[in-house]
């Protein structure tokens, strides 16, 4: 599975056929092209960049789908939808003919007045509903859910992700990234085995590129990465990519049933760590 970000649009752009519109859709579009011999599946993720105008996920999902053919997954945010925004969704979705979708609850959207709409329990509960809704399309569309790993040391967390499953996630993502190939793939690769969570969780590849790259993603996801990552990166981007190819070859020869790539919006990373 290979992470990508939806195109960003003009503001002058906004609103139709503008040449302005047109351009990063059709920029998408050829971005794919490029990669989409790496990837089953290509998971259109939502970009986090207040101010910024992006074509949804799921229009984004389907275009791919129509223009080249892949099995695109559009990210669905839970929180701050009602319950028919969200299902309205999913059944564009599997009108549209997508064969994955993946949800998560997300980060409150502090514009929203009320702060944030409470249309489901949890995601437990909307994965539930959008299952009602594949069940009576009679479609077999696979849904994704987020796993933490660093949860999977509790007995709740544990349970939270087995909820996901129950829900109707046919497969968990990870984060934080497993950042290489030894202690933290050792240490992921029991969590997941002890949660009994084998088969059902991909892990995450991600594409650090500077030692201020990695205090920052520190900072700004709340991850505590191996000092050996802060090591690597102290000899550069170069060094950086090789530990995390070193992870997708051990992943493709163990018992994890694929691999998740983030490309932080530059689809070239996906060709760089998996051919």
């Amino acid at each position: 599975m290979v992470e990508v970000f939806p195109p960003t649009i003009p503001a002058a752009g906004v609103g139709g056929s503008d040449p302005e519109a047109k351009e990063p859709i059709e920029s998408f579009v050829r971005s794919i092209r490029e990669i989409r011999d790496l990837a089953d599946v290509v998971l259109v993720a939502s970009l986090k960049k207040p101010g910024l105008y992006t074509l949804p996920t799921i229009d984004s999902a389907l275009r791919l789908r129509k223009k080249l053919g892949v099995d695109a997954a559009p990210v669905l945010l839970v929180r701050d939808k009602d319950r028919l925004q969200l299902l309205s969704s999913v059944v564009a979705g599997l009108v549209g003919g997508l064969k994955s979708m993946m949800l998560v609850w997300g980060d409150a959207d502090k514009s929203l007045r009320p702060p944030t709409i409470i249309g489901f329990a949890g995601l437990s509960d909307a994965l539930a509903k959008a299952s009602e809704v594949r069940e009576k399309a009679r479609s077999r569309c696979l849904f994704f859910a987020p796993v933490d790993l660093r949860r999977l040391f509790t007995t709740a967390g544990v349970a939270l992700a087995r909820d996901r499953l129950k829900a109707g996630a046919s497969m968990l993502l990870a984060q934080p990234p497993t950042t290489d190939a030894d202690e933290t793939f050792d240490s992921h690769s029991r969590l997941v085995a002890a949660a009994g969570l084998d088969g059902k969780v991909l892990p995450n590849v991600f594409p650090f590129r500077s030692p201020q790259d990695v205090s920052e993603c520190e900072k700004y996801f709340g991850w505590r990465l191996p000092k050996r990552l802060h090591a690597s990166a102290k000899e550069g981007e170069a060094s950086l990519l090789a530990t995390q190819k070193d992870v997708v070859r051990r992943l493709r020869s163990e018992h994890f049933p694929g691999v998740y790539v983030s490309t932080r919006g530059d689809p070239s990373y996906a060709r760089t760590l998996l051919s």
